[in-house]
């Protein structure tokens, strides 16, 4: 039973100004509860991969290389993910952070366990260990100075993390890297730059977020050359558009090359109601009935999320970039080959990746279209080269397939269930909504 459960019945037992601090006592004490658990699940965590890299022989079938202790150590990671439900990027990350948080910030990571700093914060000062960290070829000297200077940052943080907000923790710890860093600004941009990337992230609505790590003056520029372009086009009456909108519409025609010769030709499989069709090809609107049936039968991206009726029309009649799919129903597809060829057809292969959209191992959902076509039985054993036979796999789970002792077994429906060399089994997953 919690304080406010334990609160006397009498409303005269207690005065307002009272029962709000014994409140906000009791979440406090949640607080610092949940820090304690969450330091403690990370550690647990680290301890069964350092396990897993003195002994690699419980995920491998044989010590090959000198990789083999980096695949033991992935298998572990995906055999936690999946007993744990989390994905193995967060499996992997704090696997990290409690590693280098016990190796080299004792005095914070003991606050953590304690419940009194949360693994944001513990989160923040190991990225500044890496500001800070000598190069691979330092000289004794510099891995002094490195040494001091994770010392002077683990007591500064550890000290931090009693009176400081999330805020002004990470402004402190800002400064207090910007002096310790042993690399002068070139060097520290040069570092910079080997991380920048892209990547997409889904969210509601059929709407994905599109971001880039780049050269700051790259993107004011950027940012600047569509703010430019929004402008003068909505200037125009007939616009309809808000700048924002226009900027974004821009950005993606500028990236997908809209208008010119190297145009995008990735297949973004789509699939499309034959309803829909025609009624985008009639330009007429669609009867309350057959509203009524797709309503179970929405147009969506294969391995993403649903699209909206009118999104879905303009899809069908504009844009060349996608592979239309008309569901009422799919044919002409070439689905067997003589077992004597390896390599499925593209038509084999876009019907695998309309079928499944994602990888298809138990809860993997890395797309089908950036999979690799896996044969259920190995070719050289035998395995045909039919639909049938075959299904994706992520170069993650195709690797890891072929070089540990993990089981995959196929089901009737082509997905995959998983079994761990430590005994842990996948469930089939439940249909979506």
């Amino acid at each position: 039973m919690d304080a406010a459960e334990q609160l006397p019945s009498s409303p005269q037992a207690l005065k307002p100004a009272e029962e709000i601090g014994v409140l906000l006592a009791d979440a406090e004490c949640s607080q610092v509860d949940a820090n304690r658990q969450a330091a403690l699940q990370a550690a647990r965590m680290l301890r069964v991969v350092q396990y897993a890299r003195r002994h690699p022989e419980l995920y491998l079938d044989g010590i090959e290389d000198s990789r083999s202790i980096d695949y033991a150590e992935r298998a572990a990671i995906m055999d936690l993910a999946l007993r744990m439900a989390m994905s193995e990027e967060h499996v992997r990350g704090q696997v990290f952070l409690a590693e280098r948080a016990q190796a080299h910030l004792p005095a914070l990571w003991e606050r953590a366990v304690t419940g009194f700093a949360s693994l944001y914060l513990v989160g923040r000062a190991v990225h500044a260990l890496g500001v800070v960290a000598a190069p691979a070829d330092a000289t004794t000297d510099e891995r002094a100075a490195e040494r001091a200077a994770f010392a002077e940052i683990d007591s500064a943080c550890a000290q931090w993390s009693e009176t400081c907000s999330p805020g002004s923790f990470n402004r402190r710890l800002k400064r207090l890297t910007g002096r310790l860093r042993p690399i002068g600004p070139e060097a520290d941009h040069a570092r910079a730059m080997r991380d920048r990337r892209v990547y997409v992230e889904d969210v509601d609505g059929g709407l994905s977020w599109y971001h880039a790590l780049m050269p700051t003056h790259e993107a004011r520029a950027a940012f600047r050359r569509g703010t430019s372009t929004a402008k003068h086009l909505s200037k125009d009456a007939r616009e309809g558009r808000t700048r924002d909108q226009i900027r974004a519409d821009l950005s993606s025609a500028w990236l997908r090359g809209v208008g010119t010769d190297t145009a995008v030709k990735t297949k973004v499989f789509v699939t499309i109601p034959v309803q829909l069709i025609a009624a985008a090809r009639d330009n007429t609107p669609i009867d309350p009935e057959t509203a009524r049936i797709l309503a179970d039968e929405q147009a969506e991206i294969v391995g993403g999320d649903t699209i909206d009726p009118a999104t879905a029309a303009q899809i069908f009649t504009d844009a060349t970039a996608f592979h239309r799919v008309i569901t009422d129903p799919v044919k002409g597809v070439v689905l067997d080959m003589d077992r004597r060829t390896y390599r499925p057809t593209t038509a084999q292969r876009d019907w695998l990746i309309l079928k499944h959209g994602t990888c298809s191992c138990d809860g993997c959902e890395r797309l089908a279209a950036d999979a690799d076509i896996d044969h259920r039985r190995p070719w050289a054993a035998g395995g045909r080269t039919d639909a049938d036979s075959m299904a994706p796999l992520c170069p993650h789970h195709h690797t890891h397939r072929h070089r540990t002792r993990t089981r995959y077994r196929s089901r009737p429906d082509g997905t995959i269930q998983l079994t761990t060399p430590t005994g842990f089994t996948t469930r089939e997953q439940p249909p979506p909504f």
